[in-house]
């Protein structure tokens, strides 16, 4: 599993120490906690992009598994914020979440080129992508 990959490679070290592309993006996490780039330093950071009503990332989501040397930051496409957090309690692990209607959402989509999900992004502290094809790379392992 790629995921078991990354821990064995430490992708963490290489690629996002201090994830300084997150330091203005706020991040929640299932109790409230917030969590800072600061936070996520020395861990592989996948961006996830899903949603609630789309079939494939219903799929997709459980393939997903959490470890020390990984931290996946799920971006929401669900299109309201009642939809957003039944789907993170009910199928995601606590991972760190841009909370609905964020600016961030928008931009990311963009900055990422994500035209349909579920999809993921392997990227570097300064948040420029190291790996497109992690989401196809998850299924294959």
């Amino acid at each position: 599993m790629l995921l078991a990959r990354i821990r064995r490679l430490n992708f963490g070290r290489c690629y996002a120490a201090g994830a300084e592309f997150l330091k203005e993006v706020p991040l929640v996490k299932r109790d409230g906690e917030t969590v800072k780039a600061v936070d996520l330093k020395n861990k592989a950071i996948i961006l996830y992009f899903s949603a609630g009503w789309c079939g494939h990332c219903r799929l997709f989501t459980p393939k997903l598994k959490v470890n020390e040397n990984i931290e996946i930051v799920w971006v929401s496409r669900d299109r309201e914020a009642k939809h957003q957090l039944d789907y993170y309690n009910k199928a995601l692990p606590n991972v760190p979440y841009i909370p609905f209607g964020d600016r961030h959402i928008s931009e990311f989509l963009q900055k990422y080129d994500v035209k349909t999900i579920p999809a993921a992004r392997l990227v570097n502290s300064k948040g420029e992508v190291v790996d497109q094809e992690v989401r196809n790379k998850v299924q294959v392992w």
